[in-house]
């Protein structure tokens, strides 16, 4: 008597997931099996997921680090030289109007008791300050960015500040000065303005 012939499944060949066997699904037609990590590249080369050689416009960010934001400190410096210069600003126009008045009115200079070279004097410091306000200007606009050349702008342009507050017992004036000086050159502040911060966003 011979052995019944060995029980043949269904479906060319792949037989029926049950439950607790080993066997799984056929594949849909027209399905491939995915590459080899590697595949179409150099031998002895390949990339991680998520990684793409450089100069790929296409390539995925995964894996890099994420963008932070721009330090705190930053951000209050551009605040305060802003500030800076919006008072030295004032003070300048004020100076400025005063002088031109006295060189244009003999009674103006008089009532000012600004008669002479006094006048020139005045007027001069006034533009002088007027300058300093548009140097102030440009460095809370370039303060936002990082580079070791501003952030020791900032530090001998707030040093003379703080010299000239002092001396003439303006202690809100120093105390902002020092400020600046210390957020540029410490923490997060000096790690931005030196490129240690990494990649960042305008906050």
């Amino acid at each position: 008597m011979q052995p019944p012939p060995p029980h043949q499944p269904p479906g060319g060949g792949y037989e029926p997931l049950h439950p607790g066997s080993g066997h799984a699904p056929p594949p849909p037609p027209g399905y491939a099996p995915p590459p080899p990590p590697g595949y179409g590249l150099p031998p002895g080369v390949q990339y991680g997921p998520g990684y793409a050689p450089p100069g790929n416009p296409y390539a995925s960010s995964y894996g890099h680090p994420p963008m932070k934001k721009r330090p705190g400190a930053v951000t209050a410096i551009r605040v305060f030289v802003f500030i800076s210069a919006g008072f030295a600003y004032l003070i300048g126009l004020i100076l400025t109007g005063m002088a031109t008045g006295a060189l244009l009115s003999p009674d103006v200079a008089a009532d000012l008791d600004m008669e002479g070279s006094a006048r020139g004097l005045v007027l001069g410091f006034g533009l002088v300050i007027v300058t300093i306000g548009g140097l102030m200007t440009w460095l809370g606009v370039r303060a936002g960015r990082p580079g070791k050349g501003i952030m020791w702008t900032i530090v001998v342009l707030y040093s003379i500040s703080a010299f000239f507050n002092l001396i003439t017992l303006s202690l809100v004036g120093f105390g902002v000065a020092v400020l600046i000086i210390v957020l540029a050159v410490s923490g997060n502040g000096r790690a931005f303005y030196e490129g240690r911060w990494g990649p960042w966003y305008h906050s």
